[in-house]
């Protein structure tokens, strides 16, 4: 294995170093005790400050806590919906490596939230800010009025749902459904 030192070339998912030697710059994550690059990048190694970082100029965008993402719910489960996270919102760059992430069902909505089926389904496109990347996974929130669903399918039909004030309506079979929906919802001939 070669060594990493300042100015070598690494893609997504690269090994650099131990959280004993170094502590986690820009462009990393840390996983088991050990420190990945999460883009493609030159290293760039402050020994004084112990910290290993990967800085890229162009390419992909970085997630940083605060960021706002679109991303794909893949699976609904009791207390977490796990989602593909495809685009950082307003940027038309895909994004780097962790791609995964999760909201819990604490974090959805304000207030109590009894069954998380009720707020996502799968296939939902959500718009949602990232909390923070803990172990390559991104920790999501849909909090807020402008973030949650912003396009979803009947559960019946699978046409594009529209949206009537606070429900989801199905134009071809009449289905209505709730989800946790953004203000940004996307509403096609509605």
């Amino acid at each position: 294995m070669e060594e990493i030192r300042t100015g070598s070339f690494v893609v997504p998912g690269t090994f650099l170093a131990t959280i004993e030697e170094f502590m986690c710059g820009e462009g990393t994550y840390k996983e088991g005790g050990k420190i990945y690059a999460a883009k493609a990048g030159l290293v760039l190694v402050d020994i004084k400050g112990k910290k290993i970082s990967v800085i890229s100029k162009g390419g992909p965008p970085a997630l940083k806590r605060g960021d706002v993402v679109i991303g794909v719910i893949q699976e609904v489960k009791r207390q977490l919906a796990e989602v593909s996270v495809k685009f950082l919102a307003g940027v038309e760059k895909s994004l780097p490596y962790p791609t995964s992430g999760i909201i819990m069902i604490s974090k959805v909505r304000r207030g109590f939230v009894s069954d998380l089926s009720k707020e996502f389904q799968e296939g939902d496109v959500i718009k949602a800010k990232v909390l923070e990347i803990r172990n390559g996974t991104i920790l999501l929130s849909t909090e807020g009025a402008e973030l949650g669903v912003i396009l979803a399918h009947c559960r019946k039909c699978r046409a594009i749902l529209q949206r009537v004030k606070n429900r989801l309506h199905c134009p071809s079979c009449g289905n209505v459904e709730v989800r946790k929906i953004s203000s940004d919802y996307v509403s096609h001939g509605a």
